[in-house]
């Protein structure tokens, strides 16, 4: 006997069609997957000379950095304005990404260029951090997802455990430095096995899903939440989203190169200027 179908049955089978569809159109056809490093000694104290090279050696399918990435649903722009916010160009808000891993522990380095710091009363509004990770790597609608926030406020940090894992970020995992100097904020993050893995540890061929939402406030007129950059931005913002993070893949490539005084070119203008 064929089967049947009733209209509501079909309209749900529809709606689930075009949402995988529009979930996969709007994946980056160079920078979906981030192919993490191993075997890089990282300190959490935001000075960012342990991460040399690392950003110039992962990069998209086409030899771009993880920097400048679509900030939203569809097109290019690399900046999200919300709220009223304007977006001026890359000194006024950008975000470069770098990720590493060791057996115990996965680590996450931003370098956010940043004319104006708008410091954050939680960890959302304001300059700061929301990251999302999406443990199973399906990448599928409806995946219950860890959310981490973080920011500084006045040289101290802001941490917002919204949905952690075993235990929670404190500041022992996660560093925030402002380089008003240098109109830069460093981020460096340890998430370790225990906290976000269900047993066992880092090895090379797991895959998670992840996304990184770097908010921008412009203080005195443009405080708060006024837009974004970072990597699927949208699996954080208007909306939880799993289907719409990034995908994280662990390696057993190293960085074979001679850090000692010799940073790539792309890496020293980004951390530098």
């Amino acid at each position: 006997m064929p089967e049947f179908r009733t209209p509501m049955t079909c309209t749900l089978l529809l709606t689930v069609f075009f949402t995988c569809l529009t979930s996969a159109q709007n994946r980056s056809k160079t920078h979906d997957v981030y192919n993490a490093l191993t075997g890089v000694a990282i300190k959490i104290d935001g000075k960012m000379s342990d991460w040399d090279g690392v950003f110039d050696t992962v990069v998209g399918k086409k030899g771009k950095p993880f920097i400048d990435l679509p900030a939203g649903d569809g097109g290019k722009k690399a900046f999200q304005e919300h709220g009223g916010g304007k977006w001026n160009g890359k000194d006024d808000h950008r975000t470069g990404i770098m990720m590493v891993w060791q057996p115990d522990a996965f680590y996450v380095g931003l370098v956010v260029t940043d004319d104006k710091h708008d410091d954050p009363p939680n960890g959302w509004k304001g300059d700061t951090l929301q990251m999302a990770l999406e443990m199973s790597g399906k990448r599928k609608a409806g995946i219950p997802m860890l959310l981490y926030n973080m920011g500084v406020a006045q040289g101290k940090m802001v941490i917002h455990n919204e949905e952690a894992g075993k235990n929670g970020l404190t500041e022992k995992d996660c560093k925030v430095v402002r380089d008003e100097a240098a109109k830069k904020t460093y981020y460096e993050i340890r998430l370790s096995a225990e906290e976000i893995l269900k047993k066992g540890k880092f090895e090379k061929g797991l895959e998670f899903g992840m996304g990184i939402c770097v908010n921008d406030g412009d203080p005195p007129n443009e405080k708060g939440q006024r837009g974004w950059s970072g990597w699927y931005c949208h699996s954080i913002v208007h909306g939880k989203n799993s289907e719409k993070t990034g995908l994280v893949r662990l390696t057993d490539n190293k960085l074979f190169v001679d850090r000692i005084g010799k940073l790539t070119t792309t890496w020293s203008s980004i951390r530098r200027q």
